[in-house]
């Protein structure tokens, strides 16, 4: 085990630092302590760079890619719809009802989580649900119906994304409450996970997502920089393994899921700073062969590696450490939930990184 902390923090290490300049610009160093305001800022004038303004419905009708991808591991299992919304003086977010999954995630500029809705509905939301100012940065995951035709399968998702509606009466532009200097902020987020590396608290990410009164303060600066944007523990339940080895599987039972109400499993693999290296690097369970016990196996496979006839094969970096996350949707109970993917990622990362 001290093995594998010592080599993650290293490819961290030179993965982040590598984006860090010496040449500071103007603006409020970021710190561990305003890290998740920083980086939550990041991600809204991202968001406002790409939209051009505020209330702007804005779908990706592709999965996340190499090219496209706009935040930290992101993944295959749904397509993402993003918005900056001005809810000054109250707004709506609405989706009509689907057969697949859906879900709105409502988050402020401290990355807490104001509303959550998991399926068709309408959120209603003021500034007085915001922790600072009057803008949500709202994400609508809307996932595939993999029984269908790809051509079908991606015609319903979009018009799903295309059935998303808001209502707002205010469209003032977005400005930060603090001007940060970003050039200081992989710097720290450098800091906060090799602190992580070096001393691992249990049900991080559990106890990381969610509103900032129920979050745990340490562990949420460390799953904002894990992955910005992240479901609340309630919702899905999350576990990251690290590994290195052109071919590498898994066997591993069904989690315990609320399968009726669309719930799914993931396995998903990233370069050691968490961005999206390869093609095919991400599997659904809905995509999955069996095995014939009801139990699932699942082939990791560098980049060009000959499949020999392996079944449900994922593609990672070649010749490189790599990491991946583990995301089970819509979990009958929640801790168990994070017990079971806990326990198969820990013996995931033992075993891969050998």
């Amino acid at each position: 085990m001290k093995i594998f902390k010592k080599s993650l923090l290293t490819v961290v290490a030179v993965a982040l630092l590598g984006l860090t300049s010496t040449v500071y610009a103007k603006g409020v160093v970021i710190t561990k302590d305003n890290f998740i305001h920083a980086d939550s800022i990041r991600a809204y004038l991202k968001e406002i760079d790409i939209a051009g303004k505020v209330n702007v419905i804005r779908p990706m009708r592709d999965f996340a890619n190499t090219d496209n991808q706009d935040v930290i591991r992101m993944n295959a299992d749904t397509l993402y719809t993003r918005i900056i919304l001005d809810v000054k003086g109250g707004a709506t977010i609405t989706t009509k009802p689907y057969e697949g999954f859906q879900n709105i995630m409502v988050l402020d500029p401290n990355h807490s989580e104001s509303v959550t809705l998991m399926g068709a509905g309408t959120v209603k939301l003021d500034e007085s649900m915001m922790t600072e100012g009057h803008h949500a940065y709202v994400i609508i995951r809307t996932g595939l119906l993999r029984d269908l035709p790809e051509k079908e399968m991606m015609a319903r998702a979009h018009k799903a994304q295309d059935n998303i509606s808001i209502t707002y009466h205010s469209s003032e532009p977005y400005i930060p409450a603090v001007d940060f200097d970003f050039e200081t902020l992989d710097k720290v987020k450098y800091e906060i996970l090799s602190d992580f590396v070096k001393h691992p608290v249990k049900d991080v990410i559990k106890t990381g997502f969610g509103t900032i009164k129920s979050r745990n303060p340490e562990a949420a600066r460390t799953v904002v920089a894990i992955g910005w944007g992240g479901l609340s523990g309630k919702n899905a339940a999350y576990a990251s393994f690290t590994a290195k080895g052109d071919r590498r599987s898994v066997r591993f039972n069904k989690p315990d899921l609320q399968y009726d109400k669309k719930g799914f499993f993931s396995f998903t693999i990233y370069n050691p700073n968490g961005y999206i290296a390869t093609m095919d690097y991400a599997i659904n369970s809905d995509d999955m062969v069996v095995n014939k016990d009801g139990s699932y196996t699942v082939n990791f496979l560098a980049s060009g590696e000959p499949t020999k006839g392996l079944k449900n094969v994922i593609r990672t970096p070649r010749g490189k450490f790599w990491t991946g996350v583990f995301r089970a949707y819509y979990p009958v109970n929640t801790d168990e939930a994070f017990k079971y993917v806990d326990a198969l990622t820990t013996k995931m990362t033992k075993e891969f990184m050998k």
